[in-house]
């Protein structure tokens, strides 16, 4: 199996780290972060020009049908800059929601404004009181003459602030089923949120909300591989940031003078700077897993993508919040400061660990699948 990249994900990581570097520095992202909606439209039309929003959308949809491996080269770099554009939430959640259960007419409707950087979308999953219960929505969908109406809240919506449509989930006579969702919907309110990391949310409520149902045959089996890839999506993203946030705080170590030598002439500073290297390919690879993961293929394969998913989350989660809370401690007081990019790094690295799943959530769902690799008893014979 060759692990490493080929040559046109080798040139999508080149041309997009040099468009960051130039273009999503540090002052540029500030000036987004500050503005109204806390988005670059400009930059988000740059990123669909490079064929980044319809990267695994189908040809025939106006996409680039690529496969998750770009995805993951595209939100390591992102993570590298914090863009604070809501890919996840529209080129990864909601395009993959649409093309897993939309019908052909939902399709062609949706998604080539995905690609051309027209249209946003959101998945709401999340509800108040459920604790990530994603399969569980409390909220329900009542059938309407041909249509459905939906009433209940969703909380937590990732790109929910900005999404022109929503993946919604609901119980409809019993069964867990997917809805789509306009913005500008009767009913709908909607209130948009900051997090922590800067990036964009929302709560929304329904009120008897026009709907269109989606076709999932299994809606739980396509939320399940939805989320799978939203995982593994933020995964890499946590990789690009850890790696930004070490290389800046070796940098750090080196300039930083303290009686009159470099604070990383410490001995304990470079054993802890040589730790969070090696904890930085322990997630590296643990990310490179779930993205073989989600793009393994043939039986057995969707069991063990989600088992082998929420594993590498766990180390990726704990390894992002170890990095985050060393790279600050080293930096000192400059590091706690909304000058100082390195914070930024910290912030969105503590949101990744808290988003879609928590550390206790995820080892509980592990344990109850059984554990990464299947346990049997030793032959003693």
């Amino acid at each position: 199996m060759d692990l490493e990249l080929n040559d046109i994900q080798q040139e999508l990581a080149s041309t997009l780290g040099k468009y960051l570097r130039t273009e999503y520095d540090t002052a540029a992202r500030d000036a987004i972060l500050a503005s109204d909606e806390g988005i670059s439209r400009e930059k988000w039309q740059q990123f669909a020009e490079m064929g980044l929003t319809g990267l695994t959308i189908p040809e025939g949809y106006g996409g680039a049908e690529m496969t998750f491996a770009e995805v993951a080269v595209v939100l390591e770099a992102f993570g590298r800059s914090l863009v604070l554009e809501p890919f996840v939430a529209t080129a990864v959640l909601g395009a993959n929601a649409v093309l897993l259960a939309g019908s052909e007419e939902q399709k062609q409707a949706i998604l080539p404004g995905v690609a051309e950087g027209q249209t946003f979308l959101a998945v709401a999953a999340l509800e108040p009181g459920q604790r990530y219960a994603l399969a569980q929505p409390s909220t329900t969908a009542t059938a309407d003459g041909d249509g459905v109406t939906l009433s209940g809240e969703k909380n937590g919506v990732l790109g929910g602030d900005v999404a022109d449509h929503f993946i919604v989930t609901a119980v409809e006579n019993g069964e867990l089923g997917l809805f789509l969702v306009a913005a500008d919907a009767a009913g709908l309110t909607r209130v948009a949120h900051r997090q922590a990391d800067g990036l964009g949310s929302a709560s929304l409520r329904f009120a008897d909300t026009p709907a269109q149902r989606l076709n999932a045959a299994d809606a739980r089996a396509v939320l399940d591989e939805v989320f799978d890839l939203g995982n593994a999506a933020i995964m890499a993203e946590a990789v690009g940031a850890m790696e930004a946030s070490l290389t800046m705080t070796a940098e750090y170590l080196k300039t930083r003078e303290q009686f009159g030598a470099p604070i990383g002439a410490n001995q304990a500073l470079q054993h802890r700077a040589a730790d969070l290297y090696a904890d930085l390919e322990y997630a590296r690879s643990m990310a490179l897993f779930a993205r073989l993961a989600v793009t393994a293929e043939g039986e057995g394969a969707e069991k063990d993508r989600h088992r082998d998913v929420i594993a590498a989350k766990i180390v990726v989660d704990s390894t992002s919040r170890h990095v985050a809370q060393e790279s600050i401690q080293m930096h000192g007081g400059i590091g706690m400061t909304m000058e100082y990019p390195i914070g930024h790094y910290a912030k969105r690295l503590t949101v990744i660990s808290r988003t879609f799943d928590d550390a206790d959530s995820l080892t509980a769902e592990l344990a109850q699948i059984g554990g990464l690799i299947e346990p049997h008893a030793a032959d003693l014979s």
